[in-house]
C-alpha cells in the first residue's frame, strides 16, 4: 500500500511500462568508458539496462545492486519490468529494485538499533556495578 502511494506521489504510475534487458559491467565500460570505475572488493555491482521507448529508440540506464540483492544474480540478457518517463525516456523506475534497497536499509537500521541498545545496556550495567 505504501509503495503504491509513493509511486502515485512521484508520478511513476503514469510512466510507461517496458521490459528492460540486463547487460554486464563490461557493457557499462564500453558505454561510459573511463568514467566507469568498479572496485574489485566492492559488494556492489553495476549493471546496464537497455529498453526501447515508445518511438522504438534504444534507451540505456545504469543501476547498482548489492551482492545480497536478487538483482545481483541477474544474468546478461535477462529482462526486468521497469517504467520510464515518456517525457524523458532515459529516466526509469523499477519497483523491485527499490524494494531490494529498502530491505537492505531496513537490515542495516536493525543492526544499528540493536548495537546501540546493547551499548546502552552495557553502559548502564557498568554504572550500576560501580554504584554511580
Amino acid at each position: 500500500m505504501l509503495i503504491e502511494l509513493w509511486e502515485r506521489l512521484r508520478g511513476y504510475n503514469k510512466w510507461v511500462q517496458a521490459e528492460a534487458r540486463v547487460d554486464s559491467a563490461a557493457a557499462i565500460r564500453r558505454t561510459l568508458g573511463k568514467r566507469y570505475q568498479e572496485s574489485p572488493t566492492s559488494r556492489a555491482s553495476g549493471r546496464l539496462l537497455v529498453w526501447k521507448d515508445q518511438l522504438g529508440k534504444k534507451q540505456v540506464g545504469v543501476f547498482v545492486t548489492l551482492d545480497t540483492s536478487p538483482f545481483y544474480q541477474l544474468l546478461d540478457g535477462e529482462t526486468i519490468t521497469i517504467r520510464y518517463n515518456p517525457a524523458r525516456p532515459n529516466h526509469y523506475y523499477c519497483r523491485a529494485h527499490l524494494l531490494s534497497w529498502l530491505v537492505h536499509l531496513a537490515k542495516i537500521s536493525l543492526v544499528g538499533f540493536v548495537s546501540m541498545g546493547f551499548f546502552v545496556w552495557l553502559i548502564l550495567r557498568i554504572i550500576e556495578k560501580r554504584g554511580l
